[in-house]
């Protein structure tokens, strides 16, 4: 779960069920053959860090804890790493939020995961 997959109808399911949810690398993972970092590529997002003073992978773990789900990042490094918890003491405004939430969503996996990047590849991942 992250900005761009954001599973609005799991997200109710769960809560109408007292499911808790937690996001597993909600910023993706860049290299993986299963995930990708796209979510912290977006303009509205970079334009909402930008305006709070952060970075754009704060921003996406943010939205993430606001929605009432727990999150597990991946990174080993010490900077990054506390960077991502300097999450809780700011918020999203309800503009913000609003803009995310009309971000395209994209699910988690596409065909660019499973072969090595080709422009053909490439452009068919685009239009799904």
């Amino acid at each position: 779960m992250n900005p761009l997959w954001q599973q609005k109808d799991l997200r109710e399911f769960c809560k109408a069920k007292g499911i808790h949810i937690t996001a597993y690398s909600p910023l993706g993972s860049k290299g993986a053959k299963w995930g990708d970092n796209e979510s912290v590529e977006y303009k509205v997002l970079e334009d909402i860090a930008k305006a709070k003073g952060k970075t754009m992978a704060q921003v996406s773990l943010r939205w993430v804890y606001e929605q009432g789900v727990s999150l597990v990042t991946k990174t080993f490094n010490k900077d990054r790493m506390k960077e991502n918890l300097e999450i809780f003491d700011w918020s999203l405004t309800e503009e913000e939020l609003n803009k995310i939430s009309e971000l395209p969503q994209r699910k988690g996996i596409v065909p660019t995961m499973f072969m090595e990047p080709h422009d053909l590849v490439m452009e068919i991942a685009a239009e799904i």
